[in-house]
């Protein structure tokens, strides 16, 4: 066993040279192996070896026995040993879990903050041959039938290639003793039933079950690698999202699979196929600003040919503010600044949506304020005629959700320019003129 659980360092590059790795032992057969292996061949492979034990307060005495018995191994190799531990009954009822899940997020934040530069597991073979099975029970797609990867972050798994047989061979020819959890022996839980019940069967049918599941792993994990790379393709940046076109254009599989790309930082275990369908909606939908709701209050916006995710629930306004006319102006919900200042002789040429100029006598002695847009907004167009902001900003094309994010101008009466989009065609300097010149800038961090 020693031998395969070095090859599989060396070939899946787990370890580097001077890596402190931390081994996660709950005192059972397979994390002791675990321990017991890497620190043989520490020297080799050139790493240091702590050990990590998490206490879940789940079994009382027995949990604490498990405990004193590693640290008490640790302390008699010279092996350096960390503890931790919490009530994860008491999590899991406060954050509605079952007690599994529980479990593993509060053990993982633990091993997570320790200081080193890898956590090795020990999974094995047979919990990858139980792990691709729950997952085949569940509806999973690819990535669930690719079963456990041999590293994910900082975590890895040296012992993936070797069955519960070989690791209990192992330590009886090593010496090694054990902890057994009783709770290893109850029926409560999906997999306790598969190993106990299902497994057994199955490998009465096929001996080297484990074996063929973990070369088909391996095979589809490339195999999705690749779907992940032409996916990821798919996905073309715009602004604070991603381009629809590209995506409208591939075919429905490679689309789903861009789409739960997209989602995936955002909701790293959440997502799930009706997250999915209801993305693929937005794309098809004419609505151009379409939306729907995700887990942890984010939205995905429709932004005409973009999609977006974001945290912000309702649209974004402001309080209606004073300008102040020469001087700096803060808008801190927008975290914008706008900035007055005058010109005795405006050139055009410096005309942009972010700066522009507004004629001064019109507003010299005017009491200005900026203000979010109001229904029956309307402003003045070259050619005399004026058009309400509502068709002006869908004609620009500007999303629905940031349509109240634009300031609005007024004198009280007149709308006089959008920040971000224009000034009224009455309102606007020439050439030559004095001028009040408003530049919109982002405010620093």
């Amino acid at each position: 066993m020693k031998a395969e659980v070095l090859s599989r360092c060396r070939r899946e590059h787990l370890f580097a040279e001077g890596d402190r790795v931390i081994c996660a032992v709950s005192g059972g057969a397979d994390s002791m192996a675990m321990l017991w292996c890497l620190h043989s061949f520490r020297e080799e492979l050139g790493i240091r070896i702590c050990a990590a034990h998490f206490n879940h307060c789940l079994r009382g005495e027995e949990a604490d026995r498990d405990e004193a018995f590693v640290r008490s191994f640790c302390a008699e190799h010279g092996i350096e040993f960390f503890a931790g531990r919490a009530n994860v009954a008491a999590f899991a009822g406060e954050n509605g879990q079952t007690l599994e899940e529980a479990a593993r997020e509060k053990r993982y934040e633990f091993l997570l903050s320790l200081p080193g530069d890898k956590i090795a597991t020990a999974h094995n073979a047979d919990d990858n041959a139980e792990t691709v099975l729950l997952h085949l029970l569940r509806g999973s797609g690819l990535r669930g039938l690719c079963g456990i990867p041999p590293q994910r972050g900082r975590i890895v798994r040296p012992m993936l290639s070797v069955s519960r047989a070989e690791i209990l061979k192992f330590l009886n020819e090593e010496g090694i003793a054990w902890q057994e959890d009783r709770t290893n022996g109850d029926d409560d839980c999906l997999r306790n039933r598969l190993r106990h019940h299902v497994m057994p069967l199955l490998y009465g049918e096929s001996p080297e079950l484990w074996k063929l599941l973990l070369r088909q792993c391996e095979l589809l994990r490339g195999e999705d690698a690749l779907l992940d790379k032409l996916a990821q393709e798919l996905l073309e940046p715009d602004g604070e999202g991603y381009r629809i076109t590209p995506l409208l254009s591939a075919d429905d599989a490679l689309q789903k699979r861009a789409l739960r790309l997209m989602l995936r930082e955002a909701l790293p275990q959440n997502a799930a196929q009706s997250h999915i369908s209801a993305l693929q909606e937005l794309l098809h939908a004419g609505n151009p600003s379409a939306q729907c709701s995700l887990p942890n209050g984010l939205t995905v916006r429709r932004r005409y040919d973009t999609l977006v995710i974001t945290d912000q629930e309702e649209e974004l306004t402001f309080p209606e503010i004073a300008l102040q006319n020469p001087g700096m102006t803060r808008i801190p919900p927008l975290g914008l600044t706008v900035t007055c200042t005058i010109s005795e002789n405006f050139e055009k040429q410096g005309n942009t949506p972010f700066q522009f100029a507004v004629k001064y006598d019109m507003i010299a002695n005017a009491a200005l304020k900026l203000r979010p847009r109001r229904t029956g907004d309307r402003m003045k167009m070259d050619g005399g005629y004026t058009k309400t902001l509502k068709k002006l900003l869908i004609e620009q094309k500007i999303p629905r959700d940031r349509r109240q994010q634009l300031p609005v101008l007024t004198d009280g009466e007149s709308v006089i320019a959008v920040l971000g989009l224009g000034v009224s065609a009455d309102y606007r300097a020439d050439d030559g003129e004095r001028a009040v010149v408003i530049t919109v800038e982002k405010e620093r961090r």
